[in-house]
């Protein structure tokens, strides 16, 4: 969480970071969402997709569909 949070702060103030695990390994799935204050952070952050990196690996960014469980 705190790696995904210091990374996307960049593009501004971040509501929550929220990493699934998986029911039975408690292991990350792969995939996290990072919820902005403001809508413009979100598409900053998107805007500039392409050179995001978390723990030195290329992510993809993209806007959530629907809402987390």
């Amino acid at each position: 969480v705190s790696d995904l949070k210091a990374v996307f702060e960049e593009f501004g103030k971040i509501k929550d970071v929220y990493i699934p695990l998986d029911f039975y390994t408690k292991e990350s799935r792969g995939f996290g969402y990072v919820e902005f204050y403001e809508r413009e952070d979100a598409e900053a952050a998107y805007d500039r997709r392409r050179d995001i990196l978390v723990l030195r690996k290329p992510v993809t960014v993209e806007f959530a569909r629907g809402q987390r469980k």
